[in-house]
């Protein structure tokens, strides 16, 4: 591990004043019609990157590059539903468990990471966790664990930078569970061969590995690994640091010449069908299974109160004015959701006292993620301070969540 950070390093400084000589419009021109398509398996928008590329920015690169689409996780999220947003044709987002870079070596042992991820995932929809850097036996420590189970749950690959031990060990956790092994392990091709051989719900990614198709061809063992696993191998180009960003055009560019050693229908599969057929189908299917209620964000007509594995929308169909009946659309979103039961009343704490009105609560739809409820009747009688009170309850434990606001 330590000995291939270190080469990162080195190779990083290179690629900085490459990057600094790389960015005239010759060399990030638009690619032709005619160019094959690629898809990048291994992109990060972490937090300095945020802060040096604007997102409109990193998405005119990754158009440039002739990119079919990305999947793309960040040090924090921010990063990765910015892109999103901005182009949901193109991104394909995960969830990274770092809120901050530096947490490589620590997230498996800290609950906060656990927590971030619940949280995450509560709210958001993505296809897969990480990367995530484990080794060896901290595969089986509770946090790693609780993330295999969390990617069973809600259908994501699991990207994960790890070696051969920890990669079985992940996938010995679950018979469902699909792994993405970043780098290909940094193992040699016989390895990565030997590795696919074995598990069937293994892929691997060819992120960071300069030495393929070094010089514009293929040495006979790569070429061989190809071959024998024509389904399994993907392109990514790992922007782990920010001006790694705008090496996107440039690493699709030289992937497209090392590809012209493969046959047309193997070569497609390399550069963007394999990811595809992996991410895509997840990718759909997740986003669907969301309502749009759990992705929204906070406005003035709308509050989103959160617990740590989900959270409860509300939404009045109409201005809250004093003594006026109005309906409150409430959405429960997170995993327990069939088991989930809502409650929704309003307060005056400084009063002691709710509303002199009775509200009828409907349950308007129900799916794997959430529940829609329609409260009616709700009758705010006096102006002051008040208080929203849900009260959840799912699997025999009962939580109330709160929130104040003011009617004039």
């Amino acid at each position: 591990m330590s000995g291939h950070h270190s080469l990162a390093k080195i190779v990083s400084a290179k690629l900085l004043l490459v990057a600094t000589l790389s960015t005239t419009p010759t060399l990030l021109q638009a690619q032709s019609d005619n160019e094959l398509p690629i898809a990048d398996a291994h992109v990060h928008y972490s937090h300095d990157s945020v802060e040096l590329t604007p997102p409109e920015r990193v998405i005119e690169i990754m158009r440039e590059a002739g990119l079919k689409f990305a999947l793309v996780s960040s040090s924090d999220d921010n990063g990765t539903q910015l892109l999103s947003k901005l182009a949901p044709d193109l991104i394909i987002p995960g969830l990274r468990p770092y809120r901050r870079r530096g947490e490589l070596s620590s997230w498996f042992t800290d609950p906060a990471a656990l927590e971030y991820v619940e949280q995450l995932l509560s709210t958001n929809r993505y296809a897969s966790i990480g990367e995530f850097h484990i080794y060896g036996d901290d595969a089986e420590l509770p946090i790693p664990k609780r993330i295999v189970q969390l990617a069973e749950q809600h259908n994501l690959v699991l990207h994960a930078h790890a070696d051969a031990d920890a990669v079985e060990r992940l996938l010995a956790q679950s018979d469902k569970v699909k792994v993405l092994w970043a780098h290909s392990g940094f193992d040699e091709p016989e390895a990565i061969a030997a590795m696919l051989a074995k598990h069937d719900r293994l892929w691997a990614d060819l992120a960071f590995r300069s030495e393929v198709g070094s010089g514009g061809s293929l040495s006979k063992e790569w070429l061989a690994l190809f071959k024998d696993h024509p389904d399994r191998m993907m392109l990514g180009t790992d922007t782990y640091t920010p001006e790694r960003m705008y090496f996107i055009p440039s690493h699709a560019d030289s992937a497209r010449v090392w590809l012209k050693s493969l046959s047309d229908e193997l070569a497609e599969k390399v550069a963007w069908k394999n990811a595809y057929d992996l991410l895509m189908p997840i990718w759909e299917e997740n986003k669907q299974s969301s309502s749009t209620a759990c992705n929204a964000v906070a406005t003035t007509d709308k509050t989103i109160l959160k617990s740590q594995n989900y959270s409860v929308h509300l939404e009045p169909t109409k201005t809250i004015q004093v003594g006026d009946a109005v309906s409150i659309k409430m959405t429960f979103c997170g995993d327990t959701a069939p088991n989930t039961s809502l409650s929704l009343d309003a307060t005056m704490p400084a009063h002691g006292h709710g509303t002199n009105y009775k509200h009828e609560h409907s349950i308007e739809a129900r799916s794997a993620n959430t529940v829609q409820y329609l409260v009616e009747g709700v009758v705010l009688h006096m102006p002051g301070q008040w208080q929203w009170e849900v009260e959840v309850r799912a699997g025999g434990a009962r939580e109330t969540l709160t929130h104040s606001f003011s009617v004039q």
